[in-house]
């Protein structure tokens, strides 16, 4: 199953301290949805233990993940390889970073291919699932570069407005407009 997603954030931060940020697995790591432990095997190349599944189903990856490309302070591309008992991911990810008048802001995109039993099982909640794991990290990487730009915070939505879409996120529900 093919997994692309993609979006952007702003942060206070100007590029060169988010891309630093970004290439530093001891920071960057921590802030990963069920982050578990990180592993540096050199520069360029480390491996982080995640815990991944659905709520069903959960358990334990380590994700070997390699910075195959990067220009200070420009962007940043990691090729990422996750194998679980139920399945396997492959995935590149890419970060590009422009500045803006204050601070900065980063374009993100995934691709990934995941197969195995818990992508057959799973297949129409993982794409939503990825979609919030993938909000939560932006956010944790905003909040962790200084917020968003002019200090201006979002307005977080109530507990029943975070349900109402979680469950229309769940089950691949559009908002009204």
């Amino acid at each position: 199953m093919n997994v692309n997603l993609n979006g952007q954030f702003e942060a206070a931060a100007e590029p060169e301290a988010v891309y630093d940020f970004i290439t530093d697995p001891d920071k960057f790591a921590p802030i990963l949805p069920y982050f578990k432990g990180l592993t540096k095997t050199s520069e360029t190349e480390f491996t982080v233990t995640l815990e991944v599944g659905v709520p069903q189903i959960r358990g334990k990856s380590d994700v070997q993940t390699k910075r195959i490309g990067a220009e200070r302070p420009k962007f940043v591309k990691y090729q990422l390889s996750g194998r679980h008992a139920l399945g396997i991911m492959d995935a590149k990810m890419t970060f590009e970073i422009e500045p803006l008048g204050v601070g900065s802001r980063v374009d993100w995109t995934v691709e990934a291919i995941v197969s195995g039993k818990l992508a057959s099982l799973a297949q129409g909640i993982l794409i939503p699932l990825a979609n919030r794991q993938i909000k939560s990290l932006a956010q944790a990487a905003q909040d962790a570069l200084g917020g968003r730009p002019g200090g201006a915070a979002p307005v977080q939505p109530g507990l029943v407005a975070r349900g109402a879409a979680s469950f229309k996120d769940f089950f691949g529900g559009k908002t009204a407009k």
